[in-house]
């Protein structure tokens, strides 16, 4: 894992660099679910504990401590719907067709503390963040009639601050 510090509007923000294989019989758009959609929020006495809990679900389909997660406790038709608002640059550069939403939703993020697969052990946090993904056309085993699903995870921020606009 490599991390990157980046200067925004004053304020120093570390992204995780995650790479991680598409697990067999997910296409993109259902492993995205799997990751980082989970609504409603699955109950749990603390964030750490609820981390624990749902990245062990993550986890059991690539054999390994995913390093860093953040689960959008939102509708996915909601997320869905951010898909056709204006394309912005994306971070990870091996993604074109990036969006970012209009408001704030609750995120839970998790960060691993300690462990090896299957023991991993996460540290989680709550708060209310912007997202920005990004979205392909649907693939047949989708079965999805929308035009365009989510399919990564760009980044999360609690700040609006600008965005680059991609022109048509």
């Amino acid at each position: 894992m490599g991390t990157l510090q980046v200067l925004r509007l004053g304020f120093w923000m570390t992204m995780f660099l995650v790479t991680a294989a598409l697990p067999s019989g997910f296409t993109p758009a259902q492993w995205f679910n799997k990751q980082h959609v989970q609504y409603p929020k699955t109950k749990a006495s603390s964030d750490n504990i609820y981390c624990n809990n749902e990245m062990r679900q993550i986890n059991k389909h690539t054999h390994q401590c995913k390093s860093f997660n953040t689960f959008l406790n939102y509708m996915l038709e909601n997320i869905i719907k951010i898909c056709f608002t204006t394309s912005i640059t994306c971070k990870n550069p091996t993604y074109k067709n990036c969006h970012k939403s209009t408001s704030t939703i609750p995120v839970t993020n998790c960060e691993l503390t300690s462990g090896h697969y299957p023991d991993c052990r996460y540290r989680g946090t709550s708060e209310m963040a912007y997202f920005i993904i990004a979205c392909n056309p649907p693939l047949p085993a989708d079965h999805s009639r929308s035009e365009l699903l989510p399919v990564h995870l760009d980044s999360t921020t609690s700040n609006s601050g600008p965005i680059l606009i991609l022109s048509s």
